[in-house]
């Protein structure tokens, strides 16, 4: 059986559910499951082995914000697309993520 657990990521916070999620899918693995970690908007903070590590971010977090903010984002290039869901580009604004205003 293959399993695929998708976590959201915290970008630089830590996460009790991210903390679950690597635990959950090494504990799989462990027991000799097939399963792939899939971080969802942002890379995950964790002080522990990363269940994740080498898995591609499945929707860019900045993509997401910037097409429901702007219909210019919405229709950009695809190159924009893709260095705006470069892995630094996500951990640079994953480190910010909890820095945003209430009344947005």
């Amino acid at each position: 059986m293959n399993i695929v657990q998708i976590t959201p990521g915290a970008g630089g916070m830590f996460c009790g559910g991210c903390f679950r999620d690597n635990a959950l899918v090494a504990e799989l693995r462990k027991q000799g499951h097939s399963t792939l970690m899939i971080p969802l908007y942002l890379p995950l903070t964790l002080d522990e082995e990363n269940q994740a590590a080498g898995t591609p971010i499945f929707f860019s977090g900045i993509n997401v914000y910037l097409e429901q903010k702007s219909a210019f984002f919405r229709n950009a290039p695809q190159w924009l697309h893709r260095f705006l869901a470069s892995r630094w580009l996500l951990n640079l604004a994953g480190k910010r993520a909890g820095k945003t205003r209430p009344e947005e």
